[in-house]
């Protein structure tokens, strides 16, 4: 038994590779979604986004930006997805804007798949400001006035002034909260250049990459931000409420049927964030018991190597 241990410290590493490959392989086919505890950052974003007075009569709307790119859809596209859920089940009006080109179509991509969904019409529910330089004129610009900085939709390239949704919508103060969608450090600009300079202090709500999330703790802290979605984890946190706010509205027969993350046509995005959490926790799994046994292997070889010595002297 101790030589099975001790050969587990100079396996192949092909061969670690080729278990963890076919337990993510199974664990996509299988698809099972998780239940996560919801961390209380990700609770702290959803009630923010809750309690943002962006209905229909309100005269405001959410500002979303979406500056990430393909690389972190997995991420970032799913809290994008689970937050915009969120606002249509609640019948929020909102924006959507990035100052990334590929987030300037991927966000507006990911609401153009929900909206038929939930009964959203562009110009009236929502709409998309496009792609906007992320320099310091721009945020110096965007909250004195918005549809003079902005000018033209994206989708329709058409003035902002005649689109329903932006009416009565001139300054940052009809915009009672930013979430940013970000694999960058394009949240910062906003801290730094638009919210000291807002009064009231506009909220902001941040979905980043799980490496990004621990150097902004100082900021939830200080309550520059209202909440955040780490990563995955934030994601299928989030998706978790929303799943059940849903249930409620099909049960209530608000809307037909729950949305069906299959239907994507974006890459990487035909799954839940919590059936990914499933797979990635299994994928966890295997590498802590390849750690676990390699290190039992290498304890036993040093006993082993720390009895030889003694044996040859007794010999």
């Amino acid at each position: 038994m101790s030589s099975f241990f001790e050969h587990l410290q100079h396996i192949d590493r092909r061969w670690i590779y080729l278990v963890l490959a076919a337990v993510l392989i199974v664990s996509l086919i299988i698809g099972k979604p998780e239940t996560p505890i919801v961390l209380d950052t990700v609770q702290h974003l959803y009630d923010a986004v809750d309690a943002a007075p962006a209905g229909p009569g309100d005269g405001k709307l959410i500002l979303l930006e979406t500056t990430f790119a393909a690389n972190t859809l997995g991420e970032s596209g799913l809290q994008t997805r689970a937050i915009v859920r969120h606002m249509m089940l609640s019948h929020k009006r909102f924006a959507v804007m990035a100052v990334d080109q590929q987030g300037a179509k991927l966000g507006p991509a990911i609401v153009n798949e929900l909206a038929p969904y939930y009964g959203y019409e562009y110009g009236k529910d929502w709409i998309s400001f496009g792609l906007q330089l992320g320099v310091t004129p721009f945020y110096k610009s965007f909250p004195k006035d918005i549809v003079g900085t902005v000018k033209t939709d994206s989708i329709n390239h058409k003035p902002l002034g005649e689109y329903p949704i932006m009416r009565g919508i001139n300054t940052i103060k009809e915009i009672p909260l930013l979430l940013e969608i970000t694999a960058s450090a394009s949240v910062f600009l906003w801290l730094q250049l638009v919210q000291p300079a807002t009064t009231p202090r506009l909220q902001i709500g941040y979905g980043c990459t799980g490496v990004m999330a621990a150097e902004a703790y100082p900021y939830l802290d200080s309550g520059q931000m209202v909440g955040m979605a780490p990563g995955l984890k934030g994601a299928a946190d989030y998706e978790k409420m929303v799943d059940a706010l849903e249930a409620k509205a099909v049960a209530s027969k608000e809307i037909e049927k729950p949305y069906d993350p299959k239907t994507s046509s974006l890459s990487g995005m035909g799954q839940s964030a919590r059936q990914l959490m499933f797979t990635q926790n299994n994928a966890h799994l295997v590498v802590i018991v390849f750690i676990i046994l390699g290190n039992i292997g290498m304890l036993l070889a040093r006993r082993r190597t720390r009895r030889a010595p003694k044996e040859d002297a007794n010999g």
